[in-house]
């Protein structure tokens, strides 16, 4: 039996949650200050299934966590990056160019390098105007900026993907939060290429948790393909961080998927707490990058 419509979280243990609404323009926004101290918790992103998981959603949850690990990887590259470059004294943007956003580009097979390209427009054309390279294989993560003697074309891949960034954040979606980061990647699935685009609601108040809103478009790029777009939810949803102690869960109910997805890992590696997922197939545990299946849902008692 479907599931109503998302309209709460349940508190397991800690705050209640309430909704919210935005509309306003997108921009991006960093994760806040008071977690860039915090450790690389994320693993590889070849992450072990746990045994609980039912065979029927072993791919989608394998897909799940090592998207939601990359994906947490990757935001957290992005604000390295963007720390580097205000430490650095100056955004290396001239009065002539308008800044346009990122693109982040894994480096290696197990996610552990990044290149955080910083994008504007220049005489009408977009180019690369910084480049940040970050290596989650030392702790803290060691970040470089890669000297540009002057903004440069984007590649052929780099056009691609921030024309794809550019058509989805212009496009009109849920949005729960003022500004929003971005994930945008180039996939092969299955001989078919496609571009991803992801888009996770900044946390711009330290306050309060964004746990709804996040999107995902998929875009093939052979001619006579269809856009597909998944929602996380149907409501803007928030927590209260504040309220939240060591230890506590709260949870929610997803009726667009039946098992968690790249979003429910990178939450639970972006906020520091673990989750419930209530679907049509049942219960789910995330925490820390990794899906646990906690059973089938009972029917109450009459």
């Amino acid at each position: 039996m479907r599931r109503p419509a998302l309209a709460a979280w349940l508190l397991i243990a800690g705050p209640m949650l309430t909704a919210c609404a935005s509309q306003t323009p997108v921009a991006a926004q960093r994760t806040p200050s008071t977690l860039q101290s915090m450790g690389d918790v994320v693993g590889d992103l070849d992450t072990d299934l746990d045994p609980s998981i039912p065979a029927a959603y072993r791919r989608a949850v394998e897909a799940a966590q090592i998207e939601g690990n990359a994906l947490y990887r990757e935001d957290r590259a992005a604000w390295l990056a963007t720390d580097a470059l205000k430490a650095h004294g100056a955004t290396m943007l001239d009065s002539r160019m308008a800044a346009t956003g990122w693109l982040a580009l894994q480096r290696d097979v197990e996610g552990h390098t990044w290149s955080v390209i910083f994008t504007a427009q220049s005489a009408g054309a977009t180019v690369a105007y910084a480049e940040v390279l970050v290596d989650f294989t030392h702790e803290p993560p060691n970040v470089a900026i890669q000297p540009l003697a002057e903004p440069r074309p984007l590649s052929d891949l780099e056009q691609l993907l921030h024309a794809a960034r550019s058509a989805v954040l212009a496009k009109d979606w849920l949005r729960c939060a003022p500004s929003y980061n971005t994930s945008t990647q180039f996939f092969i699935d299955e001989g078919r290429d496609f571009i991803v685009v992801r888009l996770m609601p900044g946390w711009t108040d330290p306050a309060r948790v964004p746990m709804g809103g996040f999107h995902r478009f998929r875009i093939p790029l052979a001619a006579g393909g269809t856009l597909e777009h998944f929602a996380q939810t149907r409501a803007c949803i928030a927590a209260d961080y504040n309220q939240l102690r060591p230890g506590d869960t709260f949870a929610m109910t997803l009726v667009n998927s039946s098992a968690p997805t790249e979003f429910d890992v990178f939450a639970s590696l972006s906020y520091r707490h673990p989750h419930y997922a209530m679907t049509e197939a049942g219960a789910w545990m995330i925490d820390t990058g990794h899906v646990r299946y906690l059973g089938e849902a009972k029917e109450p008692r009459p």
